[in-house]
């Protein structure tokens, strides 16, 4: 597995809320966190989420659901003390969508309204579910997927990483396949590309690099109005190795 990364403040934010991890030599996990809260916490919960959760990944001999489960909750109590300790940090929170691969297994972790993707042969997927509001509302009916991408609430999240001791996580296991391509995102990305832009750009002649290059591009050519973080990891030939 090789993953790619890149992160842009867009055009309305001071600062960039944003994290994301890349793997060391020989590690096999990935993450992108999108924090919020006042006065630059959602800059330090969505940083100290993704410290806390490669380091406890390392730790890590064989990466299993239980591991990967185990490792997010940890990020999650981390923010949450970091909270507690510091008055002008309460209430922060992050996202936290964070893929690992053992074997050719990939497990996926999702909390919040920042996104795993998964294109295969020329194909695209979504393969988590937003935390949000209008998603709750779109499942039960009340509007399309098409008002949900429109809709006033659309930013308001219902699950999040540090705003609770404990937080409820997706966990998704599945199968990896040679050429796959996983794309991880926050909402500044989804909000202003959509899954045909994505696919489009994954099956271009570029290089990876280029194509997230490509990908915030056309986030902030649609408005730019928060923060554009995105990773590929992408499946080499051998899935396995």
């Amino acid at each position: 597995m090789k993953v790619y990364a890149i992160t842009d403040i867009g055009r309305m934010r001071p600062i960039n809320e944003d994290s994301y991890y890349l793997p060391l030599e020989g590690e096999r996990f990935c993450a992108v966190a999108d924090g919020m809260g006042g006065h630059n916490a959602g800059e330090v919960a969505s940083a100290l989420a993704v410290q806390e959760f490669s380091e406890r990944m390392r730790e890590v001999e064989t990466i299993t659901a239980e591991a990967l489960h185990t490792a997010v909750q940890r990020a999650n109590e981390a923010v949450y003390r970091q909270a507690l300790e510091n008055a002008g940090m309460s209430g922060m929170g992050t996202t936290f969508s964070a893929l690992a691969m053992q074997g050719d297994t990939v497990y996926l972790a999702h909390v919040g309204d920042s996104r795993i993707y998964l294109v295969r042969n020329g194909a695209i997927m979504q393969l988590t579910t937003d935390h949000t509001l209008v998603e709750e509302m779109v499942q039960k009916g009340f509007i399309t997927p098409r008002e949900a991408r429109v809709h006033p609430k659309r930013n308001i999240i219902t699950r999040a990483l540090g705003t609770e001791e404990t937080v409820q996580i997706d966990i998704v296991q599945m199968g990896a396949r040679p050429g796959d391509a996983f794309f991880l995102c926050s909402d500044g990305m989804s909000n202003y590309a959509d899954e045909r832009e994505i696919l489009h750009a994954a099956q271009s002649k570029q290089d990876w690099p280029e194509k997230l290059k490509h990908l915030v591009s056309i986030a902030l050519e649609n408005g730019g109005a928060d923060n554009i973080t995105a990773l590929f990891a992408v499946v080499e030939e051998a899935a396995g190795e």
